[in-house]
């Protein structure tokens, strides 16, 4: 989704740029004075609610300036201004979350850790488990706004036309995607690239990837069962064309909805609202959510995670640093602006009034929300913010989705993987065990 939206983010950055004054560079950052405005760094979706705190609070000087999602943006200019040894923002918010663990490493020392300046109180109300990737060595570095579990979404209709069930187990989905193959080639019921792939299936069943012991240590093994059974999983549904390479916000991905081919696709809470209809072309009252399927031994359901942002507090804010917290502390966890959000706030009370508006949305076959809801509740431990999150999505591509297009054993493609991940996390300065 914020890959699709770049073009236009960034028609928005260059006419923000002109009313704002730049990205970050001189007054109004890096000083710590306390007299200097805040400045306060933020996507195109934000910069609304950043002018309503404005508003509401006049005392609290601002300067906020637009900047666009891309990847490594921020720490590009986090670094320009360190050399500068001025201009860096006071809040600043992180379409990729895993920026925290770049924002937050010796290199940089940017994120100040917000333990002393959120109370434990307002911590504890969001999602259990969501703010696992802004937490490093027990410190909390950054605040999330919103998360992207993942859920099974499904085609109530083609699943009622060809009499299957809603798989419950990983089994029953394998089961119900060869038969599907089998009885409607074409059909397919998973999208196996990049993120979508890895943080889906491999995030879900707990596979070690990227599990963040500390800021300088991750802990990678694909040899494990966790790993090992996704690979079991996909590849007789790979074999059978069952799940597709085609990357979801590919233009190329809507001729499998507008064709009826979507029967089923693990996906993140936004793809019911920006891919399934917008993108896929799948018209209104088809698309309902499950629960993930539970992985074998397992006596519940876990959701992986695609996706979402977090907001970070600036060490150099100096005297600044109280107003700068009390900002993203309300821009995540005010429930009536999030409530209002475009997906799911990973505030527990805001995502609760948000649904409200969710569940009685007339696109969607029934209610979305119990599945979201508990999905939510679920994510799986292990999935942290990492400084290799490029080569996290690349690597994948290069073994496994390259295995899966070629035919290929995906177990051993695994220790392909290993390997790169390896090289990457040391690459960027971890230990791996």
């Amino acid at each position: 989704m914020k890959r699709r939206r770049a073009a236009a983010l960034a028609a928005a950055l260059a006419v923000a740029l002109c009313a704002c004054g730049g990205t970050g560079g001189g007054a109004g950052g890096g000083s710590g004075d306390g007299k200097s405005p805040l400045l306060v760094w933020v996507d195109n979706t934000r910069v609304p609610a950043a002018r309503q705190y404005e508003k509401a609070h006049p005392e609290v000087k601002m300067r906020i300036v637009t900047i666009p999602p891309d990847a490594g943006y921020v720490s590009t200019k986090i670094s320009l201004a360190d050399r500068a040894k001025g201009g860096w923002p006071d809040v600043v918010f992180l379409a990729n979350p895993s920026e925290a663990a770049t924002l937050a490493s010796e290199k940089f020392g940017f994120a100040a850790p917000l333990d002393d300046l959120v109370p434990a109180s307002v911590r504890a109300g969001f999602t259990p488990g969501s703010l696992d990737t802004c937490t490093f060595g027990g410190k909390t570095y950054c605040l999330r706004n919103d998360i992207a579990p993942t859920v099974l979404w499904y085609d109530a209709k083609l699943m009622d036309r060809y009499g299957y069930q809603v798989p419950r187990t990983w089994d029953e989905y394998r089961r119900t995607g060869l038969k599907a193959a089998a009885e409607h080639p074409g059909a397919v019921v998973g999208a196996v690239n990049g993120k979508y792939g890895a943080g889906i299936y491999f995030g879900s069943s707990g596979c070690p990837t990227r599990d963040t012991l500390s800021l300088t240590e991750v802990h990678i093994d694909l040899a494990g069962p966790n790993c090992t059974r996704v690979a079991d999983l996909l590849q007789p549904l790979a074999r059978e064309k069952a799940v597709t390479t085609v990357l979801p916000i590919d233009p190329g991905f809507s001729k499998l909805g507008k064709g009826d081919r979507i029967l089923m696709l693990p996906g993140p809470a936004w793809f019911g609202d920006f891919m399934f209809g917008p993108a896929f072309k799948v018209p209104g009252k088809r698309i309902a959510a499950a629960p993930m399927p539970t992985w074998p031994g397992e006596s519940k359901p876990y959701a992986g995670q695609v996706g979402g942002g977090a907001f970070v507090v600036s060490s150099h804010a100096g005297a600044r640093t109280r107003k700068a917290a009390d900002l993203v502390r309300w821009m995540t966890t005010d429930i009536a602006l999030q409530a209002k959000q475009p997906t799911y706030p990973a505030f527990a009370a805001a995502a609760k009034k948000w649904g409200e508006a969710k569940s009685k949305d007339p696109y969607y076959a029934s209610d979305p929300m119990p599945a979201l809801i508990a999905a939510a509740n679920a994510l799986r431990p292990g999935f942290g913010a990492v400084r290799y999150e490029a080569d996290w999505q690349s690597s994948f591509n290069d073994t496994f989705v390259k295995a899966v297009d070629s035919g290929g054993d995906l177990r051993a493609s695994l220790r392909s993987w290993q390997d790169k991940l390896e090289a990457a996390a040391e690459t960027n300065g971890y230990t791996t065990g």
